[in-house]
């Protein structure tokens, strides 16, 4: 059988990759060869750089004014829209009617008494006596329905009422007052706006965004609104809108630690990322408590390449918001980022104890184990990250498949050490976890990689003699492997399905089917050893020795070396009838290793 010519070589480790792949492309997908206890090679598709830092699985919060910060822009418009209706009274105001001079009440009749009433009802507003203004203005209404003054008095009184719910946050009381000042007068500015901050307490994006809209349409001085209406925008992903409101609230408070936040927000969806980093510290700076924007210039920083600045500022988050989940999360990325692997594995940890069902960081947790050659570990949450991602029907499919991809990956290299050791395989966990992939994506690399468990799974039941169950996982493997090969137009990364295609059917023993797809490979990547021996390998079972010495001695010319390969090459040459060629490799490899010279001088009677 073949089985004993095919590489050898103890494990090959991620590290290999840039001396087997060779020119392989590792920008978005890195291939990873993997041996197993009897030399054969096989490869894996990562999804992305196995290298690469872990991947943002969960959409974070949408990012949230404070309560103090909402409270004080309700201030900040109250006063703005109190001093504007001063300024410029922007209802025609009844004469002012002190309440102590008011004649008996029973006189008090029609439009003269309704005059007189929202003449009280206008001192009672000078006097900030919110309950006495709405309860004069109401009889000069009820007196007379056609007393305009006496409508828009009350209706301002209506607000200034509302807003004083605001400020003390009661939104959930304040939103009767704007809708009946709206009923008095359509046209009150400060009434949209009060209604704008109740629908945004509730998250009514749409509903908030239109009433703060027809307050600034009533009212443009009305220019506090700029700051709540551009983070609205912000919210609802309408980036322009938001870039332009903001951008007018920045020039009217350019020392707003808020704006300058959301103004940064604006920056980085934008990836105008210098930009958002001068917003962002600008931000921390006026208001150095501000947790967010100690976060988020941490996220900027890591997209330009600063990666300890912004573990710093990662850590400034967290000292001022202890239960900061996403900042703990992205904490640990930073720490994977840099390799400082024990602190990512802490922070993480700390991240599971906030929130114990978090894919990201259970995922971080995997990859960091993995990147420690703890495969245990990293299956272990990588299993975990499955099964809440399992619970979860928002999550991309395309992220879970990424999960399950690296949970069979892990699988697979702890099995080659169990294999060693003599302990239990869990092939068919591997296997499961890669048909799950599978059926989220129905992607190429995820194809290829469950070809690649079958096969492997299949080709240690044949070496444990196990060839009923080994046939009919090499033909899944066979299956899956096939419809990656065949794809047109071909898939980007189609090597590692041409290369394991080669291998299934070698072990099906079709040498004419794995002649053909090896040698694909080898016409891609000439300088690939194993694949040069594989090929090698399967022109000996073929019977054709000349081709076989062929491909083994460019395995050799790379890596003089390479033991094994001088066998493989020695034993060749010899049945091809080049017994000179044969002989040079046998003395080769005598230099090399004794065990190997033994076993070929017993294979090989006559090859001394």
């Amino acid at each position: 059988m073949h089985r004993d010519i095919r590489w050898q070589r103890p494990l090959l480790t991620l590290a290999l990759l840039g001396i087997l792949a060779g020119s392989f492309p590792v920008q978005s997908q890195d291939l990873i060869p993997i041996s197993d206890i009897t030399g054969g090679s096989s490869v894996f598709v990562f999804r992305s750089s196995n290298k690469a830092a872990p991947k943002r699985f969960t959409s974070y919060s949408k990012s949230q004014r404070s309560k103090t910060q909402k409270l004080e822009t309700v201030r900040k418009i109250s006063r703005q829209y109190v001093t504007l209706a001063k300024a410029n009274p922007l209802r025609s105001r009844s004469k002012s009617v002190d309440p102590n001079n008011l004649p008996a009440v029973e006189t008090i009749q029609g439009e003269a008494g309704s005059r007189m009433f929202a003449g009280v009802g206008e001192y009672y507003i000078d006097n900030n006596d919110l309950d006495n203004a709405v309860k004069f203005f109401r009889e000069a209404v009820e007196l007379d329905d056609k007393n305009s003054s006496a409508k828009t008095g009350l209706s301002e009184a209506l607000v200034l009422k509302g807003n004083d719910y605001l400020v003390n946050d009661k939104a959930d009381l304040s939103r009767q007052y704007f809708e009946d000042a709206l009923k008095y007068n359509p046209n009150n500015s400060g009434a949209y706006f009060g209604l704008g901050e109740v629908l945004s307490n509730l998250d009514k994006e749409d509903e908030a965004i239109a009433s703060y809209e027809k307050a600034l349409s009533l009212n443009s001085k009305l220019t506090e609104i700029y700051v709540p209406l551009g983070i609205l925008y912000y919210q609802k992903g309408e980036i322009a809108k938001a870039d332009d409101v903001l951008g007018k609230a920045l020039v009217i408070s350019p020392d707003n630690p808020e704006t300058q936040y959301f103004l940064g927000l604006v920056r980085y969806a934008q990836t105008r990322n210098e930009e958002a980093l001068t917003a962002f510290q600008r931000s921390s700076t006026l208001d150095p408590n501000y947790a967010e924007a100690h976060f988020y210039t941490g996220e900027t920083l890591i997209r330009l390449g600063r990666k300890e600045a912004a573990i710093e500022e990662y850590k400034k988050a967290l000292a001022l918001k202890r239960n900061y989940l996403e900042a703990f999360v992205r904490l640990g990325s930073a720490y994977y980022e840099t390799e400082n692997y024990l602190e990512a594995i802490n922070t993480y940890k700390e991240a599971i104890k906030l929130k114990n069902d978090n894919i990201e960081a259970y995922a971080g947790l995997g990859d960091t184990y993995r990147q420690m050659k703890n495969y245990t570990d990293a299956e272990a949450n990588y299993n975990l990250a499955t099964i809440f991602i399992a619970r979860n029907k928002d999550f991309s499919k395309d992220e879970a498949a990424e999960v399950y991809s690296k949970h069979g990956f892990v699988i697979a290299l702890q099995c080659g050490i169990n294999t060693r050791k003599g302990l239990p395989c869990k092939w068919n966990t591997a296997i499961r976890s890669l048909e799950a992939a599978v059926a989220l994506t129905q992607s190429p690399e995820d194809y290829s990689n469950l070809g690649w468990a079958y096969y492997n799974s299949g080709k240690l039941d044949k070496d444990m003699g196990k060839l009923p169950e080994a046939r009919a996982k090499l033909e899944k493997g066979k299956v899956n492997l096939q419809k990656v090969v065949d794809l047109n137009p071909p898939y980007k990364y189609n090597e590692a399905a041409l290369f394991n295609l080669g291998l299934t059917l070698l072990d099906l023993d079709d040498y004419t089917g794995a002649i053909q797809y090896l040698q694909r490979v080898v016409d891609k990547k000439p300088d690939w050893g194993f694949a040069n021996n594989e090929l090698g390998a399967a022109y000996y079972e073929a019977k054709n020795y000349k081709e076989a010495a062929k491909h083994f001695r460019k395995v050799v010319d790379k890596d003089d070396k390479f033991a094994r390969g001088f066998y493989n090459l020695a034993r060749s040459e010899f049945y091809a009838g080049n017994k000179g060629e044969a002989k040079k490799a046998y003395e080769k490899l005598k230099k090399l290793s004794p065990i190997l010279t033994l076993q070929l001088e017993r294979d090989v009677p006559g090859i001394k």
